[in-house]
């Protein structure tokens, strides 16, 4: 089992954006749901890259979709009965002293109002606490890497789609 979920949970319970919210280990019966969650949140910017091909899409997430590196982002005490009751999900790996961001997607009713924020410090802290760092690849049209450049992040590599940033 990933053990970055309770240090995670233990670092958000103080930031007033996660107020309300609690995390859930992920399960299989999350896949469809996670799906739709994704679709969501980055069907925009695919389309804008390369095109969003449905069945591709959902083809890969079912074949990377590992729940022990997804957490869910819920209302505190939700048991995910209603698709309403799930706010998001933050998928990532560790290595020895690597911290590989996969996704932060949030759902849109609950975007700009902090929570990417307070989940982005908390991966922070959690790898400094382990003196390592934080990486991630961000398609270059995503806005979200205006937030990441705030957090300290920079380019370290560019295919000319997507950008692997480091803090």
């Amino acid at each position: 089992m990933a053990r970055w979920i309770e240090p995670l949970a233990r670092t958000l319970a103080g930031a007033e954006a996660f107020r309300g919210l609690a995390l859930r280990r992920a399960s299989r019966d999350d896949e469809e749901r996670l799906f739709e969650l994704h679709r969501e949140a980055m069907r925009e910017y695919v389309d804008a890259t390369w095109g969003w091909d449905e069945n591709w899409q959902r083809a890969y997430f079912a074949d990377t979709y590992a729940p022990a590196r997804n957490v869910l982002i819920v209302r505190d005490g939700a048991r995910l009965a209603d698709d309403d009751e799930l706010v998001g999900r933050v998928c990532l790996t560790q290595s020895w002293r690597r911290v590989f961001l996969r996704d932060i997607e949030v759902v849109v009713a609950e975007r700009n109002r902090g929570l990417g924020s307070a989940i982005l410090a908390a991966i922070l802290e959690m790898a400094r606490s382990r003196n390592g760092f934080v990486e991630l690849i961000v398609l270059k049209c995503n806005p979200a890497r205006r937030l990441y450049t705030r957090f300290g992040f920079s380019v370290v590599r560019d295919d000319g789609a997507r950008l692997t940033m480091r803090a």
